[in-house]
């Protein structure tokens, strides 16, 4: 294991030797040998996943989008199992809090992570936390206008009918 002797706990953010390395892709082909590349993995970076959209269901289903909860169920389970999670869910363990931390295991270092806090309200604000939020080692709270990015200068001096988004 990569992070076997390294401290969980990052203290000082610049320091290198500290916290989980996280191994999301391995280079293997699908037969198993060796990709063409040793130093980088040939693995595409995927933008769309059919975990994402099992993951899409489940939460559309608990937010009253339709859907049954057997087949939400049934989705969150496939993708556990494939992932060699022994841990099934039943309906009762099927929420919205547990869809967020399902989406983080699931869809890690795949660029989803911001916008599924910002969609569950958690993203700004202090209602939830995480070490580094902000820059602060404990997390701090966000101002709400983060939720939104800035328009780049250059576009609105293009457009005059463009205004900067609040906060910036």
């Amino acid at each position: 294991m990569i992070s076997a002797d390294r401290p969980i706990d990052i203290t000082e953010i610049s320091d290198k030797d500290t916290g989980y390395i996280i191994e999301k892709y391995s280079n293997a082909t699908s037969t198993g040998s060796a990709g063409a590349d040793q130093t980088f993995v040939d693995t595409d970076f995927p933008l769309f996943r059919l975990a994402d959209v099992y993951l899409m269901y489940a939460e559309a289903h608990l937010r009253g989008g339709g859907g049954t909860i057997s087949d939400a169920v049934g989705y969150v389970n496939a993708l556990r199992t494939r992932a060699h999670n022994p841990n099934t869910i039943s309906s009762g363990d099927l929420t919205l809090d547990f869809i967020l931390d399902e989406r983080a295991r699931e869809l890690h270092w795949e660029a989803h992570r911001r916008q599924d806090l910002i969609r569950y309200n958690k993203f700004t604000g202090g209602n939830y936390n995480w070490a580094w939020k902000g820059n602060g080692s404990n997390g701090i709270s966000l101002p709400s206008h983060f939720n939104v990015y800035p328009i780049p200068t250059g576009s609105i001096a293009a457009n005059p009918n463009l205004t900067q988004n609040t906060g910036y």
